[in-house]
């Protein structure tokens, strides 16, 4: 299993003025020096397209650094190199000779590559899959760019527009102008951000926007301020700033757990699939279990002593509240108070640490990836993966907004790889194969999983309600046997100087104390929300099942795969926004 690298892709001008060369080298070695300082535990990778101008200008300063390169050619190389002059071709040739650069070729459907020898449509086709590539797999993108919105479909402009979601990428583009927000404006927490270094481009004579608010130096633009609307800021982005820690951290934590043998591969989704001939989806398949096992593992990790600081906490407030009953009505020893002091420092002491490990918000956000994930292997198998509706799912919800949650996306958007590199189509049998692994390692598999954990935790739920009435009985019995007998209690002694009315009051203090401690024990755990959430899965898995068996043809059981995933998807989004909410709730709160 590979760290997940923090993915940058490059757009930019071929023919921008050559003086300013060694100046926009000088800035992009600056941003990646700043970047790998910002991202210790994670390797960066650069997709680019390898053109003329500002696509090499990156690449060439990252493998200065030893930085990975992924270099995307948008048609063959044979028929791509007629773009380039002899020099340029060569320089090329020893680019992607380098041992850190990886070459791929896109394969775009219903695109006539003879046509496309020709500068033209088709070929403009290409170059826009390029873009619209480089928009789905970035964790950011670099502009090199003039500023101005050419109007041309795959160009530069449309690309960043396109990334910033100013413009939807498969949407026609217009030459419309580009509005420019004010810096009082506030950034979405989730919006999108462009490094972008200004440039003067030989063949446009328009006056650029960044000419016009007078903008020479490299700055961050975010979107989602609107249709072809966008806000530049001289500093990183706060939001961005944070994903990037954030998906170190992540990062951070999958290298502690390999480093101990914690990553387990018990639950590998690939378990029990037969790989079948011409594969096309392998690598995309191995990539997302990968990602799958870390997160999984990074969730239990952090579950397990977030659960063990709910524990302990429950076990401190019951202790203070004994020794303190004890203290006030069977001996007044200070070492009770003692102890009892003792108690309250250490619990403050654990609760000022536990609020810096951020143990409950770790396991929230790797669970949500993990299942996300898992989803998101299914139906690739099935040939239905999506990442742009994950995405769009996460900000509905409102999930990515969580506070160390924004950099989900991050994950998710760059470690399903694009369609447009895994066009081959399947054969029937492959089809026919891997439904039928669906079906039966996800619907069923999963259906029986939390038909499994409703009844356990329904069990043990009914078992916790029963200790609960015991105590509300022993508490009432405390007060009538109080009411009738309290002269007689008074004359029968325990033990020591404790008579029976003494430890019976005791007991009427200790007994609901102790259950209010559990009850709130209950609340922080959401035992009967998970209860809930398992009964919700139950039956939106056990309704798939059923609907699969009413249909024949791969076509609909794709249609009722695919609404599954959305449906198990939004139980699982709403299930953690409420556990989230749940724990960061103020003490007042309900």
């Amino acid at each position: 299993m590979k760290v997940k690298s923090y993915v940058i892709g490059i757009t930019g001008h071929r023919d921008f003025d050559e003086t300013s060369d060694k100046l926009l080298s000088e800035k992009l070695s600056s941003f990646l020096d700043e970047l790998k300082e910002l991202l210790p535990n994670t390797p960066i990778e650069i997709i680019s397209g390898m053109a003329d101008g500002a696509d090499r200008l990156l690449v060439k300063e990252a493998l200065k650094k030893n930085i990975a390169v992924s270099a995307v050619l948008p048609l063959p190389e044979e028929q791509y190199k007629t773009d380039f002059s002899i020099a340029s071709y060569q320089e090329f040739q020893q680019i992607i000779a380098d041992k850190n650069v990886k070459v791929t070729t896109l394969s775009v459907a219903n695109i006539d590559l003879t046509v496309a020898k020709q500068q033209g449509d088709e070929r403009n086709k290409l170059y826009h899959a390029l873009g619209k590539y480089i928009v789905e797999q970035s964790n950011l993108v670099v502009a090199v760019w003039d500023g101005i919105n050419s109007g041309f479909k795959g160009g530069t402009g449309d690309v960043v527009l396109s990334y910033l979601q100013a413009k939807d990428i498969s949407a026609e583009i217009t030459n419309e102008c580009i509005n420019i927000v004010g810096e009082n404006i506030a950034v979405n927490q989730s919006s999108p951000s462009v490094f972008w270094l200004p440039v003067t481009k030989k063949t446009n004579e328009k006056q650029s926007f960044h000419q016009v608010t007078k903008r020479d130096n490299a700055s961050y633009i975010t979107g989602l301020q609107g249709p072809y609307s966008i806000k530049i800021q001289s500093d990183i982005p706060k939001n961005l700033y944070r994903e990037i820690q954030e998906l170190d951290e992540y990062n951070h934590q999958y290298q502690t757990l390999l480093s101990q043998n914690k990553i387990s591969t018990e639950y590998s989704l690939l378990s029990g699939y037969q790989e079948v001939e011409n594969n096309n989806n392998k690598e995309i398949l191995k990539n997302i279990d990968d990602e799958f096992l870390k997160a999984d593992a990074i969730a239990l990790a952090n579950q397990k002593k977030s659960d063990g600081q709910f524990k302990l906490f429950a076990y401190m407030a019951a202790m203070m509240g004994l020794f303190f009953l004890v203290y006030a009505k069977i001996v007044a020893s200070k070492f009770l108070l003692i102890g009892y002091l003792i108690l309250f420092l250490a619990g403050w002491l654990f609760f000022r640490r536990s609020e810096k490990s951020k143990y409950f918000t770790r396991h929230l956000t790797a669970r949500v990836l993990a299942e996300t994930l898992r989803t998101q292997f299914y139906l690739t198998l099935i040939k239905r993966q999506d990442t742009s509706k994950v995405v769009d799912l996460m900000a509905t919800t409102g999930v990515s907004q969580f506070s160390g949650a924004s950099w989900l996306k991050q994950i998710v958007t760059s470690v399903c790889a694009d369609k447009s590199l895994q066009v081959v189509e399947q054969t029937d049998k492959q089809k026919n194969d891997n439904m039928a692994f669906v079906c039966q390692h996800w619907v069923i598999d999963q259906a029986e999983y939390f038909d499994k954990k409703t009844q356990l935790l329904s069990s043990h739920h009914h078992q916790l309600e029963k200790i609960k009435g015991l105590l509300f009985i022993g508490s009432g019995l405390a007060t009538i046997s109080l009411i009738l007998f309290k002269y007689q209690l008074v004359d029968i002694i325990l033990f020591a100087h404790v008579d029976a009315k003494t430890f019976t009051v005791l007991l009427m203090g200790l007994l609901p104390f102790w259950l209010a401690v559990w009850e709130l024990y209950q609340n922080k755990m959401a035992i009967k929300e998970l209860l809930w959430q398992y009964r919700n899965q139950s039956l939106v898995f056990n309704q798939a099942q059923q609907q699969l068996q009413n249909v024949t043809t791969l076509e609909q059981k794709s249609d009722i795969l695919a609404d599954l995933a959305h449906h198990s998807m939004m139980e699982n989004y709403i299930w953690i926004i409420h556990r989230y909410h749940r724990e960061h709730e103020p003490p007042t709160a309900g």
